[in-house]
């Protein structure tokens, strides 16, 4: 398994994932593809134009995005990585999002993902990164956890869910391929 930055070239399994997705679950958003709002094409340049500081839109951060690569070439996940926060992002949503496809669960993708991506966050000169989590989930706890997260606090979102704020410390975890 390995990530792929996004391009204009959809990896096989990309339009499953999506459909997967749908408009999101756990506190990680959908696509606009999912809502019809984009087609693929506008999506994928999308996803590349969230990596220009002058393209992004107002509210939002620059974001590089990776597809999660299984060993047979196909696309089982995505991984949102935001390069700093804002205040939004500081009180829920954080530097790291992932997920990985519904079929795809509980064979490790989620954590070889995220240790990469903190390989990966670690490049931008980042010391530790943030990770917000709906307090129900369980296996991404786990995940996240296993990666050398640290609950800093709890808050809650508006329809009532509660989520918890972990720190990751760059320089005490091996970020990278397990």
């Amino acid at each position: 398994m390995h990530l792929e930055k996004v391009s204009l070239t959809p990896p096989p399994g990309l339009a499953t994932l999506i459909e997967d997705l749908g408009n999101g679950e756990n506190g990680f958003g959908g696509t606009p593809v999912a809502r019809g709002e984009m087609n693929l094409e506008q999506f994928l340049q999308d996803c590349l134009d969230m990596l220009d500081p002058q393209k992004v839109r107002p509210g939002f951060v620059p974001q590089t995005i990776f597809w999660v690569i299984d060993a047979d070439g196909e696309a089982v996940g995505l991984v949102r990585m935001r390069h700093y926060l804002n205040e939004k992002l500081r009180d829920h949503g954080g530097h790291i999002g992932y997920y990985i496809r519904k079929d795809c669960r509980g064979r490790g993708y989620a954590r070889t993902a995220l240790r990469q991506v903190l390989a990966e966050f670690s490049k931008l000169g980042e010391r530790r990164a943030m990770l917000t989590v709906n307090l129900d989930n369980l296996a991404s706890i786990r995940v996240i956890e296993a990666c050398g997260g640290v609950l800093e606090s709890t808050g809650q979102e508006e329809n009532g869910d509660r989520f918890g704020r972990y720190w990751i410390d760059l320089n005490t975890v091996q970020p990278g391929k397990e």
